[in-house]
């Protein structure tokens, strides 16, 4: 325990203390009125004494009890508090998911949402945000580290690919349904449909761009992309996968790619993949999602031990102690009538 103000202390109290001694030792002199004479035999008798008792008892309560009022006031104004110093870990990273959700990737995103969802509430200070792609790439969340709100645009994504996995296209006809599945493509899609599809190089190479300061060589936070998709292109994108793995590697952001069984020019996608520094996982590993996982945790080489110290004043036990001392007082003063 410590005092914020213990000058409050040093100087008040003993002040209060000197000013009830003499208050105290103080004795009123007879100035005004008649002295009565022949008392000597009310003085002996037994109620007499019992009175006096009572009022000197109750005279010395009267003066205490605000001495030590006064006291605890001091002891309020002094601010009493402690401090207690708290290390928390940071790991110094940053994620990016991003995701392909064309109608062929959705059992892959519904597997890696699942198993993110465990990793994301275990996560200790990382930053992490969501991408979805298409013909079009959206950011859905960027880089943050409020993870239940990661969480439930995790859930968000589950929903949605279960609702479009379990239903007949044709047959969106609850507006909530359509509503919930309509999370993972709008935004993704747009009018031109001739543009094409999983524009896989456009994805990867937006949310490579995501990343702040991704030029600066001094930025010492790890950063790591988990890309999802089937590598099924279908149009003309504007960056090539190549191009953007080769972006990857020059910024030193590695690519740990989640796919399907079936995976289009497995062999080219990858070693593009680990040109990256990053691994190929597909569903043909029962436990892609969670290899997955791993693998990307095997990545957090920057980590911050950061101390915060905290002060907690305590003010309510002396709160307590002068309402008390305040109470004594004045039931003491009415008995005493003074």
């Amino acid at each position: 325990m410590e005092l914020m103000y213990p000058l409050a202390i040093a100087v008040g109290v003993p002040v209060v203390i000197v000013l009830g001694l003499l208050t105290y030792g103080y004795s009123k002199r007879f100035k005004k009125g008649r002295k009565v004479a022949n008392t000597e035999f009310v003085e002996k008798t037994r109620y007499f004494k019992n009175k006096m008792i009572e009022y000197k008892c109750f005279s010395i309560i009267v003066i205490v009890s605000l001495m030590l009022a006064l006291c605890i006031l001091m002891g309020i104004i002094a601010r009493p508090f402690r401090t207690k110093q708290t290390i928390t870990e940071i790991h110094n990273r940053d994620i990016f998911l991003c995701l392909d959700t064309s109608q062929s990737m959705y059992e892959v995103d519904l597997e890696v949402c699942e198993k993110l969802k465990e990793f994301v509430s275990g996560l200790h200070g990382e930053r992490f945000g969501i991408t979805i792609f298409n013909m079009q790439t959206v950011t859905m969340v960027p880089l943050t580290d409020d993870y239940d709100y990661i969480i439930q645009c995790l859930d968000d994504i589950e929903t949605a690919c279960k609702i479009a996995i379990g239903d007949d296209y044709g047959a969106f006809y609850d507006a909530e349904k359509a509503n919930q599945y309509r999370f993972i493509v709008d935004g993704t899609l747009n009018d031109n449909y001739g543009q094409g599809s999983s524009l896989i190089g456009d994805g990867l190479a937006s949310t490579l761009f995501q990343f702040p300061n991704l030029k600066d060589e001094d930025v010492e936070r790890t950063r790591v992309i988990i890309l999802a998709t089937d590598n099924e292109l279908y149009g003309e994108p504007f960056v090539e996968l190549s191009e953007a793995t080769e972006l990857c590697l020059k910024y030193g952001v590695p690519v740990f790619a989640a796919a399907p069984e079936y995976v289009v020019d497995y062999k080219e996608y990858e070693r593009c993949v680990k040109s990256t520094g990053g691994q190929l996982f597909t569903l043909e590993d029962d436990n892609m999602a969670q290899d997955l996982i791993e693998a990307v945790e095997k990545t957090d080489t920057s980590v911050i031990y950061k101390s915060e110290k905290t002060t907690t004043e305590y003010p309510e036990a002396l709160v307590g102690l002068l309402t008390i001392a305040l109470c004594v007082h004045f039931v003491a003063t009415r008995r005493v009538r003074l």
